[in-house]
C-alpha cells in the first residue's frame, strides 16, 4: 500500500534583526492603528508581524517601548531634515522659518501617529516619545542661541523663549489634530512665524 506523503515543511525565513525589527514596527503601526494602543497587546503585534510572541522580547521589552520606537522613527526623520537645513548655512531667519515650517509640515503629514501617541498612549509611553522629541528641540535651540550671540535673535534668553515657541507650536499642533477636522497648514504656520517673530525679536516684528 503506498505510503501517504508527508506534507512539506514550510520553510523557514530567516531576517536580519534590523528586518524583525522593522517588522514589529510594521505591525505595531497596523494593530495599534486598528484596536488602539491601550487594547492591543504583545501577541497582537507579533502575530500581525508573522513571528512567536518569545521573539518579540529580543527587541523590545513592552508596547510601551514599540510606541516609543515609532515615535523615535518619526523625530529622527524631522532631526535629518534639520541637519540638512542647517548645513546650508543660510541666514539665521530663513532657517530658523524653514526649521520652524518644515517641522508643522512633518507634524500635519504624520497626524494619525500623533494622535495614536497624545490620545491613547500611556504615561510611560509618552515618557519614552518626549525622550525623543527633546533631540530636535536642543538641536535647534543650540542654533537659536548662536543666533543669539551674533545678533539675529534678541530676547531675555533665546533657549527658553524658543522652547517657549516649540511647545506653543506642539500644542496648538496637538489641539487641531485631535479635533480630527482638516488643518490648514499655511495659516498654522503663520501664526507660528509670527509668534517667533515676535518672541525672539526678528527686525519685522516692530
Amino acid at each position: 500500500m503506498p505510503q501517504t506523503p508527508s506534507p512539506a515543511r514550510r520553510k523557514r525565513v530567516h531576517k536580519s534583526p534590523e528586518a524583525r525589527r522593522a517588522d514589529i514596527l510594521r505591525a505595531g503601526h497596523e494593530v495599534f492603528g486598528t484596536i488602539g494602543f491601550s487594547e492591543a497587546t504583545i501577541q497582537d503585534i507579533t502575530t500581525a508581524a508573522g513571528m512567536g510572541k518569545g521573539s518579540f522580547y529580543m527587541y523590545f521589552e513592552t508596547k510601551d517601548h514599540v510606541l516609543g520606537a515609532m515615535w523615535e522613527e518619526y523625530v529622527n526623520a524631522f532631526y535629518d531634515t534639520t541637519e540638512a537645513i542647517l548645513a546650508r548655512g543660510e541666514a539665521w531667519w530663513p532657517t530658523l522659518d524653514e526649521l520652524l515650517s518644515r517641522l508643522i509640515q512633518h507634524a500635519v503629514g504624520h497626524a494619525e501617529l500623533h494622535r495614536l501617541v497624545y490620545g491613547s498612549a500611556n504615561a510611560k509611553a509618552l515618557d519614552l516619545c518626549k525622550e525623543s522629541n527633546a533631540r530636535v528641540v536642543n538641536r535647534i535651540c543650540e542654533f537659536v542661541v548662536r543666533g543669539e550671540h551674533a545678533g539675529a535673535f534678541r530676547s531675555r534668553n533665546a533657549d527658553w523663549a524658543f522652547r517657549m515657541v516649540y511647545h506653543a507650536a506642539d500644542g496648538l499642533l496637538e489641539e487641531l489634530i485631535a479635533q480630527g477636522g482638516p488643518i490648514d497648514t499655511e495659516e498654522v504656520t503663520r501664526s507660528v512665524l509670527e509668534l517667533a517673530h515676535r518672541t525672539l525679536g526678528a527686525p519685522d516684528a516692530g
